[in-house]
């Protein structure tokens, strides 16, 4: 039987354990970007006692097998009718990903030098090249395909190959056996000098402080570590050019330490932490964050058939500055020339629609963001609204009527069609290009809250529900138990629940399948799809739950933790 579903077992598969494993001692040992993924066969157990462990075990993992077989044999079909060699290459790459999501991926990258460049990128597979592996062959078939010229040395018992990728220029792409393991490696260093430096024991990241981190973590079996040295990345850009060390400033990158994230299994729930390291002054794009704590009771008034929530604190009023620094940042450092003509060009586009920008716009935002879908006003998703709180109202939408009504005809026009709901007023944002016209979006502002929806419908609900016309939302016993492992107060929180998304689909499923059956007499050797393996909508999704991510942030570390029924990092 094929593998069933490539990507969600790449994504959801069990761990191994924390030591460092050969994989690591392969990796550039001052990686500024690792990640590992462990693969399917550690830990099954514990994948197979979360929720969407046992979906799979029922008719959903039939039918999601069913659905692999189908498109693999479709596609192998249709490949060797056009070339049988091809053919034969497909099928060796089913094999090899088979091999790797069993054995999953590490990936290590280090930057060392930006001028001249000095970069190694590995990836490692662990248990890919033992018997059966399909990987490094693919890849010797890949470049002899190219008719590269590929060179073959013996560093210890392995035999290195490897390739002038750049024509002379020095960037090699090696690969080679690392014991049961296989390396794929891309860099300025020279594969055969790197096995050398691995056998010398100068490669590793056993030593290196966030892969301590991420391998020393207890809570839960992990199946996902990963960590972005940001301040070592930084440091090496600072001292290559100082212009772009100005502008990663700027942006404010330069005040993250580093990120590391570790993903697994608590129970019948899949969970995952992400934690920012921020410890110096905010500056640039981190400003916008906001320390500023909430919980559920301050949220407005949201849908009751809800099935996504989105809500976080954040500077929105200070946008328009942080905007502006980072483009007239960036125009300095490389065309300082040209830094009085934005001053002059942004000046001129204000006098123009006769609005400032930095206090009728972006002032009139308060620091509160809140978005949200409901199946009732627009299926999968389409019916999203987001709210902004909102300092001054009439203000705000003053200055948006000046704006559109200012904006010349450039060979299209924008308009506003104004309606009045009860007492407020729905706008619906026009753009017409000749007789074609298009509906753009529809907002409005209603007690404190900047109101932006695909249709108007979204508008409505927010008002009904508001004056307690329409029943809101609640958290449910299940969501509140969930809750109350979580902090109380926070800086964000997402809650959604996959449930009615999948039996959308799945609804629609059988329809889909039996209406392409019907073509199958057209196609030579395309097979119908077998609709009775297309499970029960319920069925699919009777073990599920909502997922739910809450964000706090001290003002030195912002950290999100997540617990959902489907994992994927």
């Amino acid at each position: 039987m094929r593998k069933p579903i490539a990507l969600a077992v790449l994504l959801l598969a069990p761990s191994l354990t924390f030591a460092q494993s050969g994989a690591e001692n392969v990796l550039p040992s001052r990686s500024q970007l690792y990640f590992r993924w462990d693969g399917a066969k550690a830990h099954r157990a514990e994948f197979d006692k979360t929720a969407f462990g046992k979906t799979l075990k029922g008719d959903t993992g039939k039918f999601l097998k069913e659905l692999w077989a189908y498109a693999t044999e479709n596609i192998e079909q249709a490949i060797d009718q056009a070339d049988p060699v091809a053919g034969g290459i497909f099928r060796d790459v089913i094999q090899a990903l088979g091999h790797v999501s069993d054995g999953g991926v590490v990936l290590g990258v280090e930057l060392e030098k930006v001028t001249p460049p000095k970069v190694n990128g590995l990836l490692v597979f662990p248990g890919a090249a033992g018997e059966g592996g399909k990987l490094l062959a693919l890849i010797q078939k890949a470049a002899e395909a190219a008719r590269a010229d590929i060179k073959d040395a013996k560093v210890g018992r392995r035999l290195i190959h490897s390739v002038d990728i750049a024509d002379g220029k020095g960037v090699y792409l090696g690969w080679w056996n690392e014991g049961e393991d296989a390396v794929l490696m891309i860099g300025t260093t020279e594969p055969v000098e790197y096995a050398k430096m691995v056998d010398a024991k100068q490669t590793g990241l056993v030593k290196h402080p966030l892969y301590k981190k991420v391998a020393g973590f207890k809570d839960y079996t992990t199946n996902v570590r990963a960590f972005f040295d940001m301040q070592g990345l930084a440091g090496v850009v600072e001292d290559a050019s100082p212009e772009a060390a100005k502008f990663v400033d700027a942006l404010g990158v330069k005040g993250v330490k580093s990120v590391t994230f570790v993903a697994g299994y608590e129970g019948i729930a899949f969970r995952n932490v992400l934690e920012v390291d921020i410890p110096g002054p905010r500056k640039g794009l981190l400003s916008l964050a906001s320390t500023k704590t909430f919980n559920l009771k301050d949220l407005p008034p949201l849908p009751s058939d809800a099935n996504s929530i989105s809500a976080s604190t954040m500077d929105i009023g200070k946008a328009y500055d942080v905007i502006y620094a980072l483009v007239e940042t960036g125009v300095k450092i490389f065309a300082p020339d040209k830094a009085q003509e934005l001053a002059d060009a942004i000046k001129a586009a204000e006098n123009l629609i006769q609005v400032n920008l930095r206090d009728d716009l972006f002032g009139c935002f308060g620091d509160m963001a809140v978005s949200y879908s409901s199946p009732a006003e627009g299926l999968l998703g389409l019916g999203s609204t987001t709210l902004l709180k909102v300092k001054d109202g009439k203000k705000l939408m003053a200055s948006i009527d000046k704006i559109v009504k200012n904006i010349p005809n450039q060979g299209f026009e924008v308009s506003l069609k104004k309606k009045m709901y009860k007492d407020v007023e729905i706008n619906d944002l026009n753009l017409k290009i000749d007789l074609f016209s298009l509906r753009l979006v529809s907002f409005a502002v209603y007690k404190d809250w900047f109101i932006l929806s695909g249709y108007p419908q979204g508008i409505k609900g927010f008002v009904l529900r508001s004056e307690g016309e329409l029943p809101t939302w609640k958290a449910d016993g299940e969501l509140v138990k969930v809750l109350n492992t979580f902090p109380q107060k926070y800086t964000g929180i997402q809650i959604s629940d996959p449930r009615g998304t999948i039996q959308g689909l799945l609804s629609f499923t059988p329809l889909l399948f039996d209406t392409i059956n019907r073509f199958t007499v057209f196609i030579p050797n395309l097979r119908p799809f077998e609709l009775d393996t297309i499970p029960h909508a319920q069925e699919a999704t009777r073990y599920l739950f909502p997922s739910v991510t809450v964000t706090t942030d001290d003002g030195k570390m912002l950290r999100s933790v997540s617990r959902g029924s489907i994992g994927l990092p």
